[in-house]
């Protein structure tokens, strides 16, 4: 669960630049969204709430990683919106990735587990 400052901007980022669909809006009395799921896949979502509030400094959260089948593709369809998103190898656990930051600040890691990445093997 995040918090965003632009909701609208968030919920633009997720499904355009993600391909996520929303699938429940919270709402208040008023009608007005406040909130929102978006499925990332996998039966797995991610909630963001819209808040006045900044960002605490020294947050504990770091990223978010998705797992993807082919980064060249993600990385192609990063590009179509705007982002340079570089390929390289982990350092120590030899896994493809891409790095994106969402309108919030919330970096997104795109991992490709192939033959040469250490966690391969935990890929079933």
């Amino acid at each position: 669960c995040f918090s965003t400052c632009d909701l609208a901007e968030t919920r633009r980022f997720y499904e355009s630049v993600l391909k996520c669909s929303v699938v429940h809006e919270f709402r208040n009395a008023a009608n007005e969204v406040y909130g929102f799921y978006a499925a990332i896949g996998h039966a797995t979502f991610v909630e963001f709430f819209q808040t006045s509030a900044t960002p605490e400094q020294g947050s504990l959260f770091r990223h978010v990683c998705l797992a993807v089948d082919d980064i060249e593709a993600v990385r192609a369809e990063l590009q179509s919106f705007g982002f340079t998103p570089v390929i390289e190898r982990g350092r120590t656990d030899r896994t493809l990735q891409t790095w994106i930051t969402d309108p919030n600040g919330i970096k997104i890691e795109f991992h490709q587990y192939d033959d040469q990445s250490l966690l391969s093997q935990f890929q079933r």
